[in-house]
């Protein structure tokens, strides 16, 4: 598995040159130090600040996050709730994952847009507030995405664009048509042989860590420690269009991603 290559952020002309336009994926080291979430985010500050919200979460069902029919397997619940399950250390099978801008929009305060996607049309974010040791599921998004990891480490593995064939997705037509049903820590190669000429790439994330994510390409994380992490997702050009036909979609379908 080759390692993602990690470097001190460069310019917006270098970053879009070396990496957006060849579709290749980095890690920015200490590329988001001037973040105030760095200092403020931990599971205290989310329980003082939003205790009494009701947040949504994904449950592990049969220790797997969604069912291909029906999507992922969410619910809702208080955040004090969330935060004191955690600190008890008690094993969690709850995931918590929302859109920002629809569920806790003030936490955008606490971020600083990078240069990268400061001035895109069309911009999207994503909390993850894990557990120890809690794994996603390997999936593709149509947008740009920078990964940016506040508290804790995770692990990725990366899976090139190029070798879509290779992942055995879930059909167009099922309520994930983004994911694959393969692990791709451990694959499985009886069920899905494709998958060995795969090429993986893989990233542990520190704290302060800036992954980017190439768009379409495909990708797993793991929580090595309770983790808190938000994506920022964009698209500039005719790629606006792309993905505002995707949420019209999403929503005309009902699917629960």
């Amino acid at each position: 598995m080759e390692p993602i290559e990690r470097i001190s952020p460069p310019s917006r002309e270098e970053f879009e040159a070396r990496y957006v336009r060849r579709s290749r994926p980095v890690i920015l080291r200490g590329a988001i130090d001037d973040w105030p979430a760095r200092a403020l985010w931990s599971r205290d500050y989310f329980a003082r600040r939003f205790g009494d919200r009701e947040v949504p979460v994904v449950r592990k069902k049969n220790g797997v996050l969604y069912d291909a029919k029906t999507g992922l397997h969410y619910e809702r619940v208080r955040v004090a709730d969330y935060v004191e399950r955690l600190a008890a250390g008690e094993p969690i099978d709850l995931y918590m994952v929302f859109r920002v801008h629809e569920v806790m929009p003030e936490l955008l305060d606490d971020i600083v847009r990078p240069s990268y996607c400061r001035d895109a049309r069309w911009f999207r974010s994503r909390l993850w507030f894990a557990g120890p040791d809690t794994k996603g599921a390997l999936h593709r998004d149509l947008p740009e995405n920078l990964f940016a990891q506040i508290v804790g480490r995770k692990q990725f593995v990366l899976v090139d664009r190029r070798s879509s064939r290779m992942v055995h997705r879930h059909s167009v037509f099922s309520g994930v048509p983004n994911y694959s049903p393969v692990d791709a820590e451990a694959p499985d190669f009886e069920r899905y042989p494709r998958f060995r000429g795969a090429r993986l790439m893989s990233a542990e994330l520190e704290p302060g860590d800036l992954l980017y994510i190439p768009s379409f390409w495909w990708h797993q994380a793991h929580s090595v420690d309770m983790s808190v992490s938000v994506n920022l997702w964009w698209v500039r050009g005719p790629m606006v269009a792309m993905a505002r036909a995707a949420e019209v979609l999403m929503r005309l379908r009902d699917l629960q991603l």
